[in-house]
């Protein structure tokens, strides 16, 4: 009987959302065709050139140039974000000293960097990298300080009064307090990446997904152009619960989300 009550909100709400897209996909195609000029998308177009596209060697170059850089760009940016978030949050000196460069830095959208980027490091995929690392680096850095803060200050009078050595009391006090928050903090790095990665195909024109999708937009091949986004967002959603998933495994006492 548990199961059934449980499960019978949970069927509603799926029907609710998947009734919401069939009509908001209704309007578009029916608005598309009334009203909007015959080179916009609309879901019957995006879904006639789905399968050619995502198989075409345009967009599959695209893609794992994309994917690769982000990839590579997030464990650049990850791991010493997450390594400096730890030592920002627990040496309060080193906090004073960052805490207003690293701030104002994780406010900037990264767009603003990219122009500057292209003339220091080139039009080439380091460009790309290193944006993309640097998105990464921020809300890690930013995210694991907040962690690393949160510490209850009882705990760090049991490790004094125990006299715990520095090196286990960051394994055993430190990094169970802050490892939620680093996750959460790879969890926007991953948006911010692809953003990031995006931006830069967009105005270095390096290829990769922006760049499809910038190309295609401007040939007047909207629908193709479209399913480049979607690709897009697609890998967001993933990204989203894939980084959910993790912190539930590595830090089950979290609430992650609202049911």
């Amino acid at each position: 009987m548990t199961t059934l009550t449980v499960k019978a909100p949970v069927r509603r709400d799926l029907a609710g959302k998947a009734a919401a897209v069939v009509v908001l996909l209704a309007v578009w195609q029916v608005a598309g065709a009334a009203f909007l000029p015959d080179y916009l998308p609309t879901p019957l177009g995006v879904l006639t050139e789905l399968v050619p596209t995502l198989t075409s060697p345009a967009f599959l170059t695209a893609f794992g140039e994309t994917v690769g850089a982000v990839l590579l760009g997030l464990v650049l940016g990850c791991v010493p974000g997450t390594a400096a978030g730890l030592l920002i949050g627990r040496v309060s000196w080193l906090r004073q000293l960052s805490t207003p460069y690293i701030s104002g830095l994780y406010a900037m959208p990264m767009l603003a960097i990219v122009p500057m980027a292209t003339i220091w490091f080139g039009y080439d995929d380091t460009t790309r990298v290193i944006v993309i690392a640097l998105s990464a680096f921020l809300p890690c850095a930013v995210s694991t300080a907040d962690g690393a803060r949160s510490l209850p200050a009882a705990l760090g009078d049991v490790a004094r009064v125990l006299n715990v050595p520095k090196g286990r009391f960051v394994l055993d006090f430190v990094l169970p307090s802050a490892l939620p928050f680093a996750v959460a903090g790879v969890h926007i790095a991953v948006g911010r990446a692809l953003v990031g990665a995006a931006a830069v195909e967009f105005l270095a024109n390096i290829d990769g997904l922006g760049t499809f999708i910038l190309t295609n937009a401007r040939s007047f091949a909207q629908n193709q152009a479209f399913v480049g986004v979607a690709v897009l967002a697609l890998l967001g959603v993933l990204a989203r619960a894939g980084t959910e998933r993790l912190i539930r495994r590595v830090a089950p006492w979290q609430q992650t989300h609202q049911d």
